[in-house]
């Protein structure tokens, strides 16, 4: 009786252990998700802009359906539009937001050519490397 009691205790430790761990990978493993929505974000805009004397001030405009992402993890949201630049957010919902040093995702497209990946507070870095290459 006592090794089942023992072997209980170890197996509820391990788990304590264990799922926060798990939580924090799926986390990560999500961010593709927003990932994913912000670069399709960024092909739609160069194909308006290629049509157009400016970027597209809505998702509407780009012809999106809906403002989430594709698996619905992230909030899909156009910032600071102009002729030549434009911000895209992607802000976490539901159990995704506990992902706090990487919500919002940001993309800025500046001028021609430069896009520069943000997270957080942090809109022109990404300290916390939630932009992996």
């Amino acid at each position: 009786m006592s090794d089942l009691l023992i072997t209980l205790g170890l197996m509820g430790i391990l788990a304590a252990l264990a799922v926060p761990t798990y939580q924090q990978q799926q986390r990560q493993a999500r961010r593709s998700d927003g990932h994913a929505a912000l670069l399709q974000l960024q092909v739609d805009q160069a194909r308006w802009r290629s049509s157009q004397d400016r970027y597209a001030e809505s998702l509407t405009e780009l012809g999106w359906a809906h403002d989430r992402s594709p698996q619905g993890h992230y909030q899909i949201s156009l910032i600071d539009v102009s002729a030549d630049a434009y911000t895209a957010l992607a802000t976490a919902l539901g159990s995704q937001a506990a992902d706090q040093p990487c919500t919002p995702l940001r993309l800025t497209w500046q001028g021609g050519a430069t896009a520069v990946w943000g997270a957080a507070d942090h809109p022109n870095s990404d300290p916390a490397r939630c932009w992996r290459r």
